[in-house]
């Protein structure tokens, strides 16, 4: 099964609502950067997974029937999580432990919003990074790298990117991932001998200045065992929005992703 074509994907984009829960998924079909699946008519899905290419083993599903959801989770290759609604989680780890006779859990992703004017701390390895700074960004360790754009460069011209820097290298990022007209959303990554120091806070909270000055509201998300980004996201100011689902199967993360195929043949569901 091929992804759909960049214009069924726009339309794909269209049908979602833009609330904190869906808005970036629709900046990878806008922007065309991101890979869809679909079942039914585009404007009136039966079901779509969608996959980032920056977290391709983690594709987030749209849909209300578990059935079909997983008609197209059986045919894409590579996956080891499907982020998903709380409401279909259970039913979706019922399928996949299953159809692949493997254990599976349900870990909640957190989804917090920044309603009040981020916080004003200062730090002097903590700063707005621009175009200047390609060639630092660049030799950084790639999980420093800004996802979300086509390139670093277009992250950093159009994009907010906010470093942690020290000895002219980079060891922390914060960078805004995906945005729509109203939402835009923040990851963090510091090198392991950074944390700790309250680094990430001054970057994460002049990120959500920048992202607010752009009258966007920023948006937060993290898996519930990571505790340190939900301190940080606090820190900030930021309040729990609600939360979605991730199904988690060990073993595919253990053998490096879902190889159609290898699920249980059953007879075909399709949406009517």
């Amino acid at each position: 099964m091929r992804p759909i074509d960049a214009e069924t994907a726009r339309v794909v984009a269209e049908s979602l609502p833009d609330d904190p829960f869906t808005f970036g998924t629709r900046c990878l079909l806008f922007r065309g950067t991101g890979e869809a699946w679909l079942s039914g008519p585009p404007s009136r899905f039966h079901a779509t997974v969608v996959r980032d290419p920056w977290q391709p083993n983690e594709p987030t599903v749209w849909g209300s029937e578990p059935a079909v959801i997983w008609e197209l989770l059986r045919e894409i290759p590579g996956w080891d999580c499907v982020n998903c609604s709380r409401e279909l989680a259970p039913a979706i780890q019922e399928l996949v432990e299953g159809e692949l006779a493997t254990s599976a859990r349900v870990m909640d992703d957190i989804y917090f919003v920044l309603e009040r004017p981020a916080p004003t701390f200062g730090h002097p390895h903590v700063r707005r990074l621009s175009e200047d700074d390609l060639e630092m960004v660049e030799r950084a360790p790639s999980a420093l790298h800004p996802p979300g754009y086509d390139s670093t460069l277009a992250a950093l011209s159009g994009g907010i990117v906010v470093g942690v820097i020290a000895d002219r290298e980079l060891v922390g990022t914060v960078s805004m991932t995906a945005s729509s007209e109203t939402f835009a959303n923040l990851g963090a990554y510091l090198l392991a001998g950074w944390r700790g120091r309250g680094l990430g806070t001054v970057a994460a909270a002049l990120a959500a200045r920048e992202v607010q000055s752009r009258c966007l509201q920023p948006v937060w998300s993290t898996g519930e065992e990571n505790e340190p980004s939900q301190r940080l996201a606090r820190k900030i100011g930021f309040q729990e929005y609600g939360r979605r689902a991730y199904v988690i199967v060990p073993e595919l993360q253990r053998t490096g992703g879902y190889r159609p195929g290898t699920s249980v043949s059953r007879p075909s569901v399709r949406a009517q």
